[in-house]
């Protein structure tokens, strides 16, 4: 469906690449300058900021000779994590970084 400039009227491009806060969204840009963002786009920003308030006590289980955690299905959802996704895990003071590297 076309989308139209609600300040020129002429019929807007969509891009995949406006900057919001230092993400990339989605959305429309016009010729005259006027951009319009995705709101799906727009709607995870605000679920990473919202959940980046909280903190979520996990426990620490057994997996066969290993230790395990298990990531929160919010966080799996707002970093789009799947069972295929990879991770690298760096021991900092005191404290573990997860990175995601890929899907």
């Amino acid at each position: 469906m076309p989308h139209k400039c609600n300040i020129c009227g002429k019929k807007m491009k969509p891009v995949n690449n406006i900057d919001l806060k230092g993400f990339k969204v989605s959305g429309w840009k016009c010729s005259c300058g006027n951009v319009h963002t995705n709101p799906k786009d727009v709607d995870e920003i605000v679920k990473f900021f919202r959940y980046m308030k909280t903190s979520k006590e996990i426990k620490v289980f057994k997996s066969g000779n290993s230790l395990a955690i298990r990531i929160p299905k919010q966080i799996a959802d707002l970093y789009h994590l799947t069972k295929k996704s990879k991770l690298i895990l760096t021991p900092e003071e005191n404290k573990l970084v997860l990175e995601i590297t890929g899907s």
